[in-house]
């Protein structure tokens, strides 16, 4: 029988390789699309554990197929993000980044570990388990377009359609031992904004019109309209610029300013008519500086929408595991998550593993100070493996 002491035993006894694959990982970060040994890495655990495994999407994605009993009962897919970000490392751990400038500071090596974790657990309880598990191991979650869009694109699930899609993401706001849940839209939709601004380049003291620097920085205060007066709901929009490159020199004006931003959203409509409303502006705004400007628009991800049966469902099931006071829940946020695509065209469940830790203190998401407790992983694959239990138990 199948029962979550079970499941507990077998985490706990699997723990410190769990653990040691995390530190691996954290050791050997690569950046968006360029997974190469992260995806060896998967690989040969695949093959370790006899799990059969089909590569190469997105250049460096995996899908592992563990067949059980009555393989057609049920499709469940799990993913793990595999990439890391541009960031030099800035902690004293032991097992940090040996990549200069690249680091885990979004937790994926966190992810991969876990769903490892959890198809050697599952892979031991194929015999008494049915239907079909699915391991999509993901590139690319940081950088456009998106290594869940690529993968779809290539038909990643091509004779395996999933009933459902599982996720997570660690979270430090939340304390170790607990996993968190929300209902409907959990992430903003993204888009990346690339404004060129064009005008007369010349001496600071002699140029008297179409300076590119002043119409650059009236755009950008003149954008801030869009989330301060003409969003329709306060708070749920998020137009921010950090990049602004003006390279000319201290008495010398450039013909061209660069500006690149994001633009964060909640709503569909929304977001299209922001869209709009950026290019309007920037226009408007650099014109009345006598210059002319492009302006580059990368429709990014998709929000990520949790179906609310599962969602519910996961809840409970997470509270049956790991107990109800370690089950909690978390709000939406204006992040972005490629896990969207997934949420588009599937039933889909995404959740979060708390990283908030006394045993180390912690920088934010993309921070170079950022640090997930390895103890945390405990959490991260009883809970994922219980709750992929569960649901194809019901079926």
């Amino acid at each position: 029988m199948i029962n979550k002491e079970r499941i507990l035993e077998m985490v706990e006894k699997d723990l410190p390789n769990i653990q040691n694959n995390f530190k691996h990982l954290h050791q050997h970060p690569e950046l968006s699309f360029e997974e190469l040994e992260t995806s060896k890495f998967v690989r040969e655990v695949l093959k370790e554990l006899e799990i059969p495994f089909r590569e190469g999407y997105a250049k460096t994605g995996i899908l592992g197929v563990l067949k059980c009993k009555n393989p057609e009962k049920r499709i469940i897919a799990l993913r793990a993000d595999m990439d890391a970000l541009p960031i030099t490392e800035d902690t004293n751990i032991p097992y940090k980044s040996k990549n200069d400038g690249v680091m885990h500071a979004c937790g994926h090596d966190a992810h991969t570990s876990t769903l490892l974790g959890v198809a050697k657990v599952l892979n031991s309880l194929k015999s008494e388990l049915e239907g079909t598990f699915l391991f999509v191991f993901q590139p690319s979650e940081e950088r456009y377009p998106g290594g869940a869009n690529v993968m779809l694109k290539e038909n990643v699930f091509s004779g395996y359609t999933p009933n459902i899609i599982l996720g997570l993401h660690v979270i430090p706001d939340i304390p170790v031992g607990k996993a968190a849940f929300c209902p409907g839209l959990i992430t903003a939709a993204t888009d990346e904004l690339y404004i060129t601004v064009h005008g007369q380049g010349g001496h600071a003291a002699l140029l008297k019109d179409h300076n590119a620097v002043l119409a650059a920085a009236n755009t950008l205060m003149k954008l801030q309209e869009i989330p301060n007066k003409l969003a329709p709901i306060a708070g749920e929009t998020i137009l921010a610029f950090g990049r602004f490159i003006a390279d000319g020199a201290m008495n010398v004006i450039p013909e061209q300013v660069k500006l690149a931003g994001t633009l964060r959203t909640l709503e569909d409509k929304w977001r299209a008519e922001a869209l709009m409303l950026v290019a309007k502006i920037a226009q408007k705004s650099v014109a009345e500086y006598g210059c002319s400007c492009e302006v580059n628009i990368n429709h990014g991800y998709p929000s990520v929408i949790n179906n609310n049966e599962l969602n519910a469902k996961a809840e409970g099931y997470a509270k049956e595991i790991l107990g109800e006071e370690n089950v909690t829940t978390f709000e939406k946020r204006m992040t972005g998550e490629d896990f969207g695509y997934f949420s588009q065209k599937y039933p889909s469940l995404f959740f979060r593993i708390g990283i908030g830790s006394p045993n180390f203190k912690c920088g934010g998401m993309h921070s170079p100070t950022f640090i997930v407790d390895p103890e945390s992983l405990r959490t991260s694959t009883a809970s994922y493996a219980w709750i992929a239990i569960r649901f194809m138990e019901e079926a």
